[in-house]
């Protein structure tokens, strides 16, 4: 009953001071509005970039390139090249962190169909490749182990390619040419998203099974390996292991990072949610700050409020009341007052979020036609959870002061207030 009193009251206080509340209320409303919009602008800003990376790679994935070493090792000098092999692939392959490993042969061909022609990067690779990189088929299916074993001229086609040759026939089930040999096509790309990307991006490149490369061009040295690990959380290890496998078949020091390398997408997902983390802090504290100058407008009301009432504190405190009751009394009141500015600033938050929608940002440059890489404002949970724990602190940083220079005014003196 005390709490339902306390709270009637502070809405009565409201509507005697209406426009004196209204300006408060809207400096909270504007506060909590800011504290959303920013942190909900982070979220959509972190999305965007995590569904760039996650078209490139599946979690664990892992790109290694022949390099260079840079230091002595077993007589051998420094600056020597490392070629990678198909060998290689099955050495790595035996490692008990690694999941899936795919040799890739990687050049530019051209393609013909009918009278049609276009160039594309074609890839060599193993079935696992699709899984690791997210070779997701629109129509048809990815190359698979037969395909391999009996070196078949199949192709899957990335999307762009498709359109470009087919227009918006059907492709799967065609023949296409490649360097003047004939490909059937098994499959077609559905229209992938991807940020990251080595070589040409996937939507412009042709996909062949790696034992029918020898067909179209000399394969004695692999382009890379692309392998994933079993458990990202081993990704440490796992690249450990790859190193000191390729510097036992090569002779070179297994601490010598130049002498292969390697793109780690579990590391680049780290640096990422580094920089959308930090870009996420850095617009949270700003909005904090603007909510926390609404306080301010909440403190100085409850300020003038408790003057008001100095003849009514004394009057309670004569009657009985103790000083944790009036310091209750205004605390909630101040709460009260805080938490309708937040709940209009929530509510203007949905709306302006609607209103917004979306901004542009890597949809145009990744040609994304559905948009996803834009950055959409997300009023997720974690938001409304977060802005509401600011409003609980605000709310009661800016009761405090006024509701303990309630509770311990003198009761004589107070109720001689004029």
């Amino acid at each position: 009953m005390l709490i339902k009193e306390v709270f009637i009251q502070a809405l009565y206080a409201l509507f005697h001071n209406r426009f004196r509340a209204s300006l408060t209320l809207l400096g909270i409303a504007w506060g909590i509005v800011t504290v959303v919009i920013l942190m909900a602008y982070g979220n959509g800003f972190h999305n965007a970039l995590v569904i760039g990376f996650k078209g490139a790679f599946s979690d664990g994935t892992v790109v290694v390139w022949p390099g260079q070493t840079s230091l002595q090792a077993g007589g051998e000098r420094a600056g020597r090249r490392i070629l990678l092999k198909e060998e290689d692939v099955d050495a790595i392959k035996e490692l008990g962190t690694i999941k899936h490993v795919s040799p890739e042969y990687v050049q530019g061909q051209q393609l013909t169909y009918g009278n049609r022609s276009t160039s594309a990067t074609v890839r060599g690779v193993s079935p696992e490749y699709g899984l690791m990189r997210a070779e997701i088929p629109d129509g048809g299916r990815f190359i698979n182990a037969e395909d391999v074993d009996k070196r078949r001229r199949v192709a899957f086609l990335g999307h762009e390619v498709m359109r470009k040759l087919f227009g918006n026939s059907p492709a799967v089930g065609e023949t296409v040419r490649i360097g003047g040999l004939s490909f059937e096509v098994v499959g077609v790309l559905a229209d992938k998203v991807q940020m990251s990307s080595y070589y040409s991006p996937d939507k412009y490149c042709v996909f062949i099974p790696y034992s029918t490369v020898g067909q179209l061009w000399d394969t004695t040295y692999l382009s890379n390996i692309v392998f994933q690990t079993i458990d990202p959380a081993q990704q440490p290890v796992a690249l450990k292991q790859v190193r000191e496998t390729l510097a036992a078949r090569y002779h070179y020091d297994a601490r010598d990072e130049r002498a292969v390398n390697l793109m780690d997408s579990v590391e680049n997902n780290k640096v990422l949610s580094g920089i959308t983390g930090g870009l996420k802090l850095i617009l949270g504290f700003i909005g904090t700050l603007t909510l926390m100058i609404g306080g301010v407008g909440v403190m100085n009301i409850m300020l003038v409020s408790v003057t008001e009432r100095t003849r009514e504190v004394g009057v309670r405190k004569a009657l009985g009341a103790r000083r944790r009751h009036i310091l209750f009394q205004f605390l909630l009141e101040g709460m009260v007052i805080t938490f309708l500015g937040g709940l209009l600033g929530i509510i203007l938050s949905y709306v302006l979020a609607l209103v917004i929608g979306s901004r542009p940002f890597l949809a145009e440059l990744l040609e994304d036609a559905s948009r996803q890489t834009d950055i959409h404002l997300l009023l997720s949970a974690d938001v409304l959870i977060a802005a509401t724990s600011i409003l609980v602190f605000v709310g009661l940083a800016s009761g405090l002061w006024p509701a303990l220079r309630a509770s311990r005014m003198d009761p004589i003196q107070s109720l001689r207030y004029e």
